[in-house]
């Protein structure tokens, strides 16, 4: 049985290349996606609000998030990364920005020298 996945990320990603890659990586990593975009979920918020998006934490194994591109979570992400975490599930963030994150040999070595690691 896949464990089910709630993926977690701000209206601006629905509909775009960006949701369609992460569900595709999620799906390709075992997981069935609960995508809040969804036809069901849409009738689920219409009916009862942010109230429906409550349930998932306990019906989901974790929640996967994508943060904004400069690294803020977006309020409604951070409420359902916090119910997730409520109920000792795991939660894992989607990459962002890579590139720009990734540091060179020279500040690595700078970063451990700080840490006392060498």
């Amino acid at each position: 049985m896949r464990k089910k996945c709630y993926y977690a990320h701000c209206i601006g990603i629905y509909n775009t290349p960006q949701e369609k890659r992460d569900i595709e990586t999620l799906t390709g990593l075992g997981f069935e996606v609960v995508n809040p975009n969804s036809k069901e979920c849409s009738e689920g918020y219409k009916l009862e609000g942010m109230k429906y998006f409550e349930r998932f934490p306990k019906e989901c194994d974790l929640v996967a998030f994508r943060s904004l591109p400069d690294g803020r979570i977006p309020a409604g992400v951070g409420k359902e990364i916090r119910g997730f975490q409520n109920e000792n599930k795991s939660v894992i963030e989607l990459p962002s920005c890579l590139v720009k994150r990734i540091i060179s040999v020279e500040e690595t070595r700078e970063y451990l020298c700080e840490i006392g690691k060498r």
